[in-house]
């Protein structure tokens, strides 16, 4: 036997009250007493139950802290919000599975997970349970029908669509982000490409760093004759004009 409380026993701690005796507990769980007596053994074992003795009275059902803790960790959860395991249970009992072994088998989780989520169905309305003989039946109710064929709310989907924080965007999903580095990567092509048309280049396509300082040195030079060039041909042409006057005369 599992040492993890599970819904049988979740059941039978929540109907547990001040004036639950050993004696009349099979009716508060609608068994007889040889099945609620199992129960009650269980859930002394698991020590979520003690007994305090009284003769010639009724013997006393006293709830340990790990009892009181148990329900305390339901009454938390039967307040959180809807989630993808209440759907899935949601929809295995849309599927006709009715006991706790079945739904079980179908989900693998751990039993007191389990009796969590389904107490928190229970609670909010979505499913309903019956006990009897120390046998546990579940069933949808109509909220929980419509849930099973609506399936999860729209915020939730929403919520799971949403990238998370620090998750890397694809290109696909984001095309501003895929415009600018195509504008980039362009750019960068074109940078390269000048660069190696203005670089002078070897006979075996190598970039000649002394041959671009020799046309630098070369470049300055080439400049600076024009201006002599244009005072010689303004000197010749001053000259021939001086020769005309003189002949005229």
């Amino acid at each position: 036997m599992s040492s993890e409380p599970n819904f049988i026993d979740v059941v039978a701690l929540t109907r547990i009250t001040p004036q639950t005796y050993v004696e009349n507990f099979g009716s508060a769980i609608n068994s007889s007493f040889f099945d609620a007596s199992n129960i009650l053994g269980t859930l002394r074992m698991k020590k979520l139950v003690d007994f305090e003795t009284n003769f010639p009275g009724q013997n006393e059902i006293k709830i340990t802290e790990t009892g009181n803790k148990l329900l305390q960790d339901l009454s938390a959860k039967a307040e959180s919000e809807f989630d993808h395991l209440d759907m899935e249970i949601i929809e295995q009992l849309s599927k006709g599975k009715r006991s706790l072994p079945d739904i079980s088998g179908a989900i693998n989780i751990a039993e007191t997970d389990m009796a969590m989520h389904l107490y928190k169905l229970s609670k909010q309305g979505f499913a309903t349970y019956e006990i009897r003989n120390g046998v546990i039946a579940i069933s949808l109710t109509e909220k929980g029908f419509m849930r099973a064929k609506e399936g999860m709310p729209q915020k939730a989907q929403a919520q799971a669509a949403a990238p998370q924080p620090g998750a890397t965007i694809p290109a696909q999903a984001n095309p501003l982000q895929a415009g600018k580095a195509e504008a980039q990567q362009m750019g960068d092509v074109l940078q390269q490409s000048g660069a190696k048309e203005a670089r002078p280049q070897m006979p075996g396509g190598e970039y000649d760093e002394k041959e671009a300082q020799e046309l630098q040195k070369m470049a300055p030079r080439k400049s600076g004759m024009k201006k002599p060039a244009i005072l010689i041909l303004l000197a010749i042409i001053i000259i021939i004009l001086v020769v005309l006057l003189i002949k005229s005369l």
